[in-house]
């Protein structure tokens, strides 16, 4: 089964875990509503006002029980999870209204900075970070 996977961090071409999307076929930038966080050397998304940046992308089952794997998705166990991958729907590009899946944050926020304008990578060329 073919399965739509929306990504903002870490996992976009050029960032650190690029490696990981190998196999999975670009379907287009694309803005989805919510906020994003640091939390350390990766973004988090919540919900909340706002949009976040960044693409979708086409992943079979197995491509996508590894990026549960990477991202620290415990199946069946939200509560034991780092992130949970939750539908969302594109708010603009090629792919608008459409429901893809994303990972949104699932641990607590509690001193971590705010990314107000939803681009990881426009982030971490501001605060001058490697990805």
């Amino acid at each position: 089964m073919k399965h739509a996977i929306f990504i903002y961090g870490t996992l976009l071409p050029g960032l650190r875990l690029e490696a990981e999307m190998h196999g999975a076929r670009l379907l287009g930038p694309a803005h989805i509503a919510g906020r994003l966080i640091d939390v350390g050397l990766y973004p988090g998304l919540l919900e909340g006002d706002g949009q976040v940046t960044g693409e979708v992308y086409e992943v079979d089952d197995a491509h996508l029980a590894r990026l549960d794997a990477v991202e620290g998705v415990v199946p069946g166990d939200r509560a034991e999870s780092h992130y949970w991958r939750e539908v969302v729907t594109v708010l603009s590009g090629p792919l608008q209204g459409q429901q893809v899946q994303t990972y949104v944050y699932n641990l607590p926020v509690d001193g971590c900075t705010s990314i107000p304008h939803g681009d990881y990578r426009r982030y971490i060329r501001e605060v001058g970070r490697e990805s």
